[in-house]
């Protein structure tokens, strides 16, 4: 089949929006690896200390990744435009495969930044730290193991061909089109939806996660004192989450299309050309989109985090030094909750003197926990004259660690849920 002048329009679009993609990933890939380089050149050989983010660069510069191999499937249609028609052969083959690898690389990225991201913001997980580089090798094995066995079994027989404006499997295998790329690409495109609309809830303090899952109306906190007002930080993690509607808002925008144009296409109903071109470019920019997203969303995903060296400091100072790396415009820190309340701690344990053993105070009987919280805020005896209002508190945790830090006299709780890196 000869392609129109119009339908050779249509895939000039295709090639432009996988170009702009292309360009767009290419050059943040190039810039991650400068910033690796530059921050291994100065840090090495030298303690540093990195942010801990609710999902960490590793995911997002394997999207980046799999956006620049789906970007490269649609380079053939140069050709295929060029010659107005499609001729099997390597490159066919190769055309198709290539975009089967991104598209379902794109989809099981975009579904593991969900999941790890939700781990972290709701259920309040402590992931590994290297979590994420494990479930970018997953992700990459899942790939080749639905691609590549369909492949094995089929690889005597014509698997694929022409279908279209480029090259995939070919329409007599219709369980295998679902099966390797449309089946991963909606339970990505769905489960996105249900994890961020539940993101966005729990953020918003619609459902409060304690001990179970409870309506704001009828949550009654059992740890001691009521919930301070709204401050700024609960402000701003509202916002926060609805940015997060944002995501399979995007990811469904750029395949919905397209998995319909295709989807119409194979079950044999005349689709118009424009239509299927149209969203065909659109899905082709889809790798913009996405560096687009993170960008505004979480720039720290896409620049790199900032290193800290750590210093020998006083204790009070490095504590400070600590609170103050979280401050409240950094998108996605959660706001901490003011507790009106003090622990139930007998007054008479507490000492300041080179004996003292913090031990004393983890006896469950002797301490008041809130159910999300590692730790409590103990004040220690009123600070001599001269030393203005300030108290003194002693941070004591579950295993027996001490850390002081000033503070005003209510008990300070900080509920860290993960943080969108700002």
């Amino acid at each position: 089949m000869s392609f129109t002048f119009g339908q050779r329009l249509g895939i000039f679009f295709t090639i432009e929006g996988s170009v702009l993609s292309a360009v767009s990933v290419t050059f943040i890939l190039f810039f991650a690896l400068y910033k690796w380089l530059r921050r291994t050149v100065r840090t090495w050989g030298k303690p540093v200390m990195q942010p801990s983010d609710a999902s960490d660069s590793s995911l997002f510069l394997n999207l980046m990744l799999a956006d620049l191999i789906q970007a490269i499937g649609n380079m053939p249609n140069i050709k295929w435009m060029a010659d107005a028609e499609i001729t099997e052969g390597p490159l066919c083959t190769a055309q198709a495969v290539i975009k089967q690898i991104g598209i379902v690389g794109v989809a099981m990225t975009s579904l593991a930044i969900a999941v790890h991201t939700f781990s972290i913001l709701v259920l309040r997980w402590r992931a590994p730290r290297h979590i994420s580089k494990f479930v970018v090798v997953g992700v990459w094995v899942f790939t080749a193991l639905v691609i590549g066995i369909p492949n094995a079994v089929h690889r005597n027989e014509r698997y694929y061909g022409p279908t279209g404006y480029w090259c995939w499997i070919v329409t007599e295998y219709k369980v295998e089109q679902i099966v390797t790329e449309y089946l991963w690409v909606w339970v990505a495109g769905l489960s996105m939806a249900i994890l961020y609309t539940l993101m966005f809830v729990v953020m918003r303090g619609w459902f409060i996660i304690d001990n179970g899952i409870h309506w704001h109306k009828n949550y009654n906190p059992v740890h001691h004192g009521a919930a301070a007002p709204e401050t700024e930080e609960d402000k701003e993690s509202k916002a926060i989450a609805k940015m997060m509607l944002f995501y399979p808002a995007v990811y469904i925008f750029s395949f919905f299309p397209n998995s319909l144009a295709r989807w119409l296409f194979f079950s044999g109903y005349e689709t118009p050309y424009q239509f299927s071109l149209f969203a065909s470019t659109v899905y082709s920019l889809s790798g913009m989109f996405n560096l687009i997203l993170f960008f505004v969303t979480r720039p720290a995903l896409v620049v790199g985090p900032n290193v800290t060296f750590e210093e020998t400091l006083p204790l009070s100072q490095a504590i400070h030094r600590k609170s103050s790396s979280r401050g409240t415009k950094r998108l996605g820190h959660l706001p901490d909750i003011h507790y009106d309340a003090s622990p139930d701690v007998d007054i008479e344990k507490r000492s300041d003197g080179p004996d003292f053993d913090p031990r004393m105070f983890t006896d469950k009987n002797n301490l008041s926990y809130s159910p999300a919280s590692r730790y409590g805020s103990l004040p220690t005896p009123t600070p001599p004259p001269g030393r203005g209002n300030t108290i003194e508190y002693l941070s004591v945790d579950r295993n027996g660690s001490y850390q002081r830090s000033k503070g005003s006299s209510s008990l300070t709780e900080e509920e860290d849920y993960g943080h969108l890196p700002g």
